[in-house]
């Protein structure tokens, strides 16, 4: 029986199947199990995060591509992506049964590790000897940095629920309202890429943003959304910038209530505009 999504099982024998590849390939010195994984947090849902230490002298790039074709031979995929981070270029493969193998490619020497991650084998010793003692990082959350883009979230999200463009304003609702979140994670110590321990954090700062969630684009529910999100992102300021969130605070409340109290601007225009296209289809 086929299944519909990719089990367990069926990623362990992908990672099986790759990780002997990888080891048959004289220019891999290494195979590094990150992610989840790697960590000893795998679930059901987990993916496969593999770097592949290429050797030098090697260029990352041609090795990268004869193993997409490679990968793609011996699996298939259906898609693709492409990033780099630093000298590490990223493959991401999605598999036909829904499984995603992201391929790292990191020059042999530039290999580093911040979090638990599993050597798979290793040629040359030095990756285990760095996967042993990874390097401590803690994010630094960029208060003002943070709180700029916030006011222009802020004031750009008002501006579109008045001029009758909801998706535009929920654009700027979902920045504000994730730059408070993120900022939240890095308060904590925590990784806020992806969101990845947003659902970590304690329930009093996660909370008071559900009533920022809209069900539809109605002008007003967006506009208390904002409002709602506007007053979460300063009082997580506060606790980074408390000068700088009491700055901020009377300008962006006179915006909020200037932005209830005003009538959409551009409703008229889209009325006669919609009339007149009605008359000349007449």
């Amino acid at each position: 029986m086929q299944h519909l999504m990719f089990t367990p099982h069926d990623r362990d024998t992908t990672l099986t199947r790759v990780l002997a590849l990888a080891e048959a390939d004289p220019r891999i010195d290494a195979a590094v199990i990150t992610g989840s994984l790697g960590s000893g947090r795998a679930d059901r849902w987990s993916d496969i995060d593999l770097d592949l230490l290429v050797s030098e002298g090697e260029a990352c790039e041609r090795v990268a591509g004869e193993w997409v074709e490679r990968i793609g031979r011996e699996l298939g995929v259906v898609h693709r992506y492409e990033t780099a981070f630093g000298s590490t270029l990223v493959r991401g493969l999605f598999l036909p049964n829904g499984l995603l193998l992201d391929l790292a490619f990191t020059p042999s020497s530039d290999f580093s590790a911040w979090a638990p991650v599993r050597v798979a084998f290793d040629r040359s010793g030095r990756a285990t000897a760095i996967a042993a003692a990874p390097e401590s990082w803690s994010p630094t959350p960029d208060w003002h940095g943070e709180a700029g883009f916030a006011w222009h979230d802020v004031l750009h999200g008002c501006a579109a629920a008045n001029r009758d463009r909801p998706w535009q304003a929920l654009y700027f609702l979902q920045r504000l309202r994730n730059r408070t979140l993120a900022l939240a994670s890095e308060r904590h110590g925590l990784d806020a890429s992806e969101f990845k321990h947003v659902d970590d954090l304690p329930a009093g700062e996660r909370e008071p943003l559900r009533a920022s969630l809209v069900a539809d684009l109605e002008r007003g529910a967006l506009l208390a959304a904002i409002e709602v999100a506007t007053h979460a992102f300063l009082g997580e300021l506060r606790r980074g910038d408390p000068q700088l969130a009491e700055r901020l605070a009377p300008s962006l409340s006179r915006l909020l209530r200037a932005s209830r109290e005003a009538e959409p601007r551009d409703a008229p225009r889209r009325a006669s505009g919609a009339s007149a296209d009605q008359a000349k289809s007449e």
